[in-house]
């Protein structure tokens, strides 16, 4: 008769048996997660990302109340604006086009 090495022969006994199965099972779920998680450069899913960007980019970057603040400010500011430009006689197109560190003319005449 051939002597066979059983787990209750083996130094190891069944510990061994039950840290391979442990093993196996570790590896066995690593490779499930890596089938199943499918990585970035892949097409399907750049045209998830693809996707998702164009939800972005349709949808509002403010609320209304803050659109409606920002229309009522760019009003205030033309209006203040064309206010300055009639009180020093020149056109709006003239006063935005002025330095802000304007400094008057030097008078010609000594």
């Amino acid at each position: 008769m051939t002597e066979r090495l059983t787990p209750e022969k083996s130094p190891w006994g069944w510990k061994a048996l039950f840290i391979f199965c442990i093993l196996g099972g570790i590896f066995m779920f690593i490779f499930w997660l890596a089938v199943t998680n499918e990585p970035d450069y892949m097409p399907s899913q750049q045209q998830k990302q693809n996707t998702q960007q164009h939800a972005f980019k349709n949808a509002p970057a403010m609320s209304q109340e803050a659109l409606a603040k920002a229309q009522a400010d760019r009003e205030a500011r033309e209006a203040l604006a064309a206010e300055t430009a009639d009180a020093h006689g020149m056109t709006e197109t003239e006063h935005a086009n002025m330095p802000e560190n304007h400094e008057p003319a030097p008078a010609h005449g000594h």
